[in-house]
């Protein structure tokens, strides 16, 4: 991304920005230090749910891990920043596990979470102006 670290990482720490380049946040509201309550649209033609997203760890400006939960899965995700000639190296690193999802669906579901990071790290990408 054509952005110094700090800028990045200022845009991505903050789950307000969410909505902006995570296609199914549709809402974010803050409930105390490190943790949001976020609205989200993970499967078309299903309604929204809510999850709990808490900051695990902050290194400024180099790396980010967050908590998703939700009834169905819990997401680890782990943001690293590198500053390059060019601007940053912005990884995403995403582990999750299913707690309620049939076993059969396991691999549809992967490829549709492959999908939808793949399609969020282009959003932020255009939303920083790259």
């Amino acid at each position: 991304m054509p952005r110094p670290p700090q800028e990045v990482w200022d845009f991505v720490v903050d789950p307000m920005n969410d909505p902006r380049w995570c296609k199914k946040v549709k809402a974010v509201q803050p409930r105390g230090a490190g943790v949001w309550h976020v609205l989200h649209k993970p499967v078309p033609m299903r309604p929204p749910i809510g999850l709990t997203l808490e900051q695990v760890e902050l290194d400024e400006p180099r790396r980010l891990r967050i908590k998703q939960e939700d009834e169905v899965s819990v997401f680890e995700v782990e943001y690293r920043l590198e500053p390059v000639a060019a601007g940053t190296r912005f990884v995403q690193v995403s582990r999750f596990h299913w707690k309620k999802l049939p076993r059969i669906l396991h691999g549809t579901f992967r490829r549709g979470v492959r999908r939808d990071v793949r399609g969020q790290l282009q959003a932020l990408r255009v939303e920083l102006g790259s």
